[in-house]
């Protein structure tokens, strides 16, 4: 009997609406390729390219030239018997074009595509209450500034809304509510994943 192929997601989102904790579950639990590009970003070929700290710091996205040779270093690199979750990413439209491209290319199945929605409101409830420790001490994230959460909100509006138009017609799309406990949001993005993994091995 031949083997299914495996399935792949993309799971976008409003800043804060916890997108990296969902793909990070749906990683786990289907032994899936999680390429999160803040992870990406800092291994030692990616950090030779560009000043990471200083473009998360003022709220800036990962330069394309790095992420495009991440998407292409990832989607070649990765078995073919494993699937890959876009945990976040991509953020701009040229490169989802390019995700797209190297899916096809590479003979990947399609992937669903997860939007989780939060209002604005939420997510600045929920930045102000991101902490970490720097040098023992409890602060707010440098990322978490209102500086950097204007221009994540202002890069959101130019550019993801273009990422969910291309996306949308492209591949199969849900909008899921981030809104309620990080179980409940889970609960809602499992049942979704189950039914479209359930459709991808019947067609295969």
């Amino acid at each position: 009997m031949t083997k299914k192929p495996p399935f792949n997601l993309i799971i976008l989102g409003d800043p804060a609406a916890g997108k990296g904790t969902q793909a990070d579950k749906l990683a786990r639990r289907y032994r899936m390729y999680d390429l999160d590009m803040g992870r990406e970003v800092k291994k030692p070929a990616a950090l030779a390219q560009y000043d990471y700290a200083h473009t998360t710091a003022i709220g800036k996205l990962t330069p394309t030239v790095v992420v495009r040779k991440i998407f292409k270093d990832a989607v070649v690199s990765v078995p073919a018997t494993q699937g890959i979750v876009f945990n976040g990413t991509p953020k701009m439209v040229n490169e989802a074009h390019l995700v797209a491209r190297l899916l096809a290319e590479n003979k990947r199945t399609d992937p669903l595509v997860i939007y989780i929605r939060i209002p604005m409101r939420e997510t600045i409830r929920r930045a102000e209450k991101r902490r970490e420790y720097v040098n023992g001490q409890l602060t707010k994230r440098d990322d978490d500034s209102r500086r950097a959460l204007m221009n994540r909100r202002r890069y959101y509006k130019e550019q993801i809304a273009r990422v969910v138009e291309f996306f949308r017609e492209r591949y199969e799309f849900r909008n899921i509510s981030g809104m309620g406990s990080e179980a409940e949001v889970a609960a809602r993005i499992g049942a979704v994943v189950k039914r479209y993994k359930d459709k991808h091995d019947r067609s295969h």
